[in-house]
Formats: C-alpha cells, sequence, structure tokens
C-alpha cells in the first residue's frame, strides 16, 4: 500500500510551469489561496499523475513515465 505520494523532480518542475500558467491574478481564490489540485493514479508500474487548475479547469498529465 501507497502511504503517500511524492512527485519526481521532472514533475515538480512540470507543475512549477502549470501553476505559473494558471495563476489567474484576476480571480480572488480566498484564504489560502487555492485552485491548483493533483490526482495521483497509483498501477501496477508506476503512478500518474494530473494537475488541475479549479479557476479554468484545464488540466494536464505531468507523469514521469521514467519508472
Amino acid at each position: 500500500m501507497i502511504d503517500k505520494f511524492e512527485l519526481t523532480d521532472q514533475e515538480a518542475l512540470l507543475a512549477e510551469v502549470f501553476e505559473k500558467e494558471h495563476r489567474h491574478p484576476e480571480v480572488n481564490r480566498g484564504a489560502i489561496g487555492g485552485g491548483i489540485s493533483y490526482t495521483f493514479y497509483p498501477n501496477a508500474i508506476g503512478t500518474g499523475v494530473t494537475v488541475r487548475c479549479g479557476i479554468c479547469g484545464k488540466k494536464e498529465n505531468i507523469t514521469d513515465y521514467n519508472w
């Protein structure tokens, strides 16, 4: 059983780029500044990662397939 999910260095870099592209300064995101969510998809050979912008709804697969 997986007890924690972590981004690889490449996934973290892609997530950072995605977050910068989806800052949406015109929208008030509340006290915690949310808006970006991560979904992890564990499978038999690795874990897929998708990042999603809660403001505009766009999502991107940032999975590092170097399993």
